[in-house]
């Protein structure tokens, strides 16, 4: 396989279209290798997709060295929140670690409840959909994609946010913002 010419394939590449996403998952503590106690992990993502009509199924790419990662694979659930067009504050507040108040029910500031799958629900988007992880899929990158049957949804007021909305870039041949 040859190796493309990397200023057209960047060009190429941010030609995608993306949005911003939060993806959210908890874990009991006795399930994680890194920490005891039960943990909730979030965090902004911009690789999501439908990827099935029935089952409907979504697709969503996490970087291999984070909290999220680990997460997910031991709790097999998480949700995905569509971020609106007004909430463009949540992309940064949401790219770092997550700050969880568990007796206020609280990441980051955002409120959440406990989803049917067991996944916290945030407070905000214009949607939410609330998987249990179908698949994960390795590869040799550094991001791995899970699929994920969604079980439920949310749908909110407003339009959502897009790449081309911010001054925010998360694709071509290197992570920038």
């Amino acid at each position: 396989m040859s190796n493309p010419n990397k200023t057209r394939l960047n060009e190429a590449l941010q030609q995608l279209s993306y949005g911003f996403y939060v993806v959210a998952t908890r874990a009991d503590g006795e399930e994680l290798a890194t920490r005891s106690e039960d943990w909730v992990s979030a965090g902004t993502v911009s690789w999501a997709m439908q990827t099935s009509f029935q089952p409907p199924l979504i697709t969503i790419a996490i970087q291999k060295d984070s909290d999220l990662n680990e997460t997910i694979q031991k709790s097999q659930v998480f949700s995905l929140t569509i971020l609106g067009k007004d909430e463009r504050d949540l992309i940064e507040r949401f790219a770092n670690n997550s700050d969880v108040d568990y007796s206020g029910n609280t990441v980051n500031g955002i409120s959440y409840k406990e989803g049917t799958t067991g996944a916290p629900i945030l407070d905000c988007g214009v949607a939410t959909l609330d998987c249990r992880l179908h698949d994960a899929l390795t590869t040799d990158g550094d991001h791995l994609l899970f699929v994920g049957y969604v079980e439920d949804v949310i749908v909110n007021d407003g339009e959502p946010i897009t790449e081309r909305d911010t001054r925010f870039e998360y694709a071509g041949t290197s992570a920038r913002s």
